[in-house]
């Protein structure tokens, strides 16, 4: 009986061992393969007919984060954290797309979406090509087939060998970008790096950066579409704040060669508070009908002021007819998840924007108003060049 106890023993010592020792190897792993890929020119996939633009022409254009195909309307994710009414702490599960049938039929959702508007250029932001949290579908490669007559490009923000976490649905590999789409000749295109957190946390917001793509105006003047996602779990928006600054020193270059900019994007802030075009402050910021308490990585874009940090010779574009971004602590209810404005636009004073909303995407696999195809909505927006 002893002998059979000690062998028990000391097979079990062994197999946690064993486990202590690969869980050191692969946290190991991933640390060595942890690489940024920093600023570097793009391709352009060449298929637009239409060459340089005009001055005094109506264009639109859209942003849309896809939320790489998982965010049906009854998904949460696991990082997200949130409030109930009794402001007790909530918490999101899923860390992938519950199935692949989920996120063929979101991408498909977005993309007819933005085909109906027959926009002009349009940015998305969370665009899987190579993920296990997507079943591995190229989204890039779908927009490409939807807009086949546009020139697009793609910029990776986000990649990883492998993610153990959560144990119980893990997020595994990830490629996944940014992809910009223009009815208009691309001429040039480049990606430009964002600040990380140094932290831990560096493994969940890999390699943040914005792209830009160039469009010949027809006064020798050039239009930069800037396709922008800053980080989202940054809790105080220290990190962000980093990232702003960054994308200032560029608008800054191009206002002094009095070029024209469109920043889209999801900017992980509030747009609408302070905001100067609107009238929501902390103290009435019941914006669409939120009852809830705020998370706590929601960061104001504007101060108490009504300044945003974008540098003069800017505007920013927000609308409030209609949220953006909900929050992925619960499923989505209306009026009863957290809903705020995060996506929107920046653009020099040499454009005028003659147009801009939010659009309510419907008939999501709840069949709910709003939020159909991802945790994010599109924004809208016509502008001309002055």
């Amino acid at each position: 009986m002893k002998k059979k106890t000690k062998i028990i023993i000391i097979t079990i010592s062994c197999v946690v061992i064993a486990l202590i020792l690969s869980a050191i190897s692969f946290v190991t792993s991933i640390f060595v393969s942890y690489n940024r890929l920093g600023d570097m020119d793009l391709q352009v996939r060449q298929n637009a007919a239409l060459q340089s633009l005009e001055k005094e022409k109506t264009y639109s254009c859209i942003s849309y984060n896809l939320g790489f195909g998982a965010y049906s309307q009854d998904f949460t994710f696991f990082l997200d954290t949130g409030f109930d009414e009794y402001c007790n702490e909530t918490v999101g599960y899923y860390s992938k797309a519950k199935s692949k049938d989920e996120v063929y039929f979101n991408i498909n959702g977005a993309l007819k979406t933005i085909e109906d508007e027959n926009v002009d250029f349009a940015f998305f932001q969370e665009v899987d090509t190579d993920s296990t949290r997507s079943y591995h579908i190229n989204q890039d490669e779908m927009i490409m087939d939807c807009f086949s007559l546009y020139d697009s490009v793609h910029a990776i923000n986000y990649h990883s060998s492998f993610m153990p976490y959560p144990l119980y649905d893990m997020h595994g590999k990830s490629n996944a970008g940014l992809t910009t789409i223009s009815k208009y000749q691309i001429n040039y295109a480049h990606r430009k790096q964002y600040s990380v957190s140094t932290s831990f946390s560096k493994f969940f917001d890999l390699d943040r950066c914005f792209s830009y793509s160039t469009i010949q105006v027809n006064n020798d003047k050039t239009l930069y579409l800037v396709n922008s996602h800053m980080s989202a779990y940054d809790e105080g928006g220290i990190i962000r704040g980093k990232q702003i600054q960054e994308l200032n020193d560029f608008l800054n270059e191009r206002k002094n060669c009095g070029d024209y900019v469109i920043v889209g994007g999801d900017f992980n802030h509030d747009l609408l508070t302070y905001n100067p075009d609107y009238n929501y402050d902390t103290t009435n910021n019941i914006i669409f009908n939120n009852t809830l308490k705020t998370p706590t990585w929601v960061s104001q874009f504007f101060d108490e002021n009504h300044v945003s940090p974008i540098i003069s010779g800017y505007k920013v574009i927000a609308s409030d007819n209609a949220p953006t971004c909900r929050n992925n602590d619960k499923e989505w209810e209306i009026n009863k998840t957290y809903v705020t404005c995060v996506d929107g636009f920046i653009v020099s004073d040499n454009i005028e924007v003659t147009k801009h909303y939010n659009i309510i995407t419907k008939n999501g696999n709840k069949n709910l108003d709003g939020f159909a195809f991802s945790d994010h909505e599109p924004t809208y927006m016509e502008f001309k060049l002055k």
